[in-house]
């Protein structure tokens, strides 16, 4: 991720949120759903998958598409969100996040109120919920990118046996897609400089039966002509796809 400091971003709004509640609500609610938060980081990583609702702008050609030579890739939002996957649209205003997670927390408080404050299972399930949830909670100065996230949980479990360094590792646990039943991904691993960053592979076409790639853009340094890239994707099987060019002034 581009900002370190993206989920203590969300952690914080929580707090802020909490604290603008209390006159309302006891902070002993507050305590369990912090409680379940702390648990939730210790136990479940989220990886996401990041997109953007405008498929040109400068900055993102300049940072994630080789100064501008690269292509930006338009999928069907659709059917995205049939693979096993929680789709949250980011929301950047400070304000509007406090407000926002405050209306959760109220909404959490009066479920829970109303089974008599035992904080069971299916507390425990809302507030895992809302744990991973606040990884759609970004600093204002990325509003530009208009980030989409498709986040897809793992675990971290125990590896059993003799304790190695670090104590646990991943395994993902699948979920549900297009209707059904999904196995279990394969954890790998990429490097980031001389971090190992965990990932998996998801099929986005449903065993072949869907092509989500509904359009290229060709980036504003991108030399190619759009009559090239549209004979490889009829080449190697991807049709209906609309090819064009970026409309940025980038030199």
């Amino acid at each position: 991720m581009n900002d370190f400091m993206e989920m203590h971003w969300g952690y914080s709004i929580f707090e802020q949120a909490a604290s603008e509640l209390l006159k309302s609500i006891p902070k002993d609610f507050f305590d369990h759903v912090d409680g379940e938060i702390a648990s939730t980081g210790g136990s479940v990583l989220p990886l996401v998958s990041c997109f953007s609702l405008d498929g040109d702008v400068l900055s993102q050609w300049r940072a994630y598409s080789d100064d501008g030579k690269g292509f930006a890739v338009g999928f069907s939002a659709s059917d995205l969100v049939q693979m096993p996957v929680r789709p949250l649209r980011v929301l950047y205003d400070r304000r509007n996040q406090v407000d926002e997670l405050k209306a959760v927390l109220l909404a959490l408080y009066e479920v829970e109120k109303g089974n008599g404050l035992h904080y069971g299972d299916d507390f425990r399930i809302e507030c895992r919920f809302l744990a991973l949830d606040l990884c759609a909670l970004k600093n204002p100065a990325f509003q530009e990118e208009k980030e989409i996230r498709l986040a897809h949980a793992v675990n971290f479990v125990d590896p059993g046996g003799r304790k190695p360094i670090g104590g646990k590792k991943l395994v993902s646990v699948g979920g549900t897609a297009w209707g059904r039943s999904a196995k279990a991904e394969e954890i790998k691993f990429r490097m980031k400089g001389e971090i190992p960053v965990s990932h998996v592979a998801i099929d986005f076409t449903n065993s072949g039966r869907t092509n989500p790639i509904k359009k290229i853009m060709l980036g504003p340094k991108n030399q190619n002509l759009s009559s090239n890239i549209g004979v490889y994707l009829n080449t190697v099987g991807i049709h209906g796809v609309t090819v064009e060019k970026s409309a940025a002034s980038y030199v």
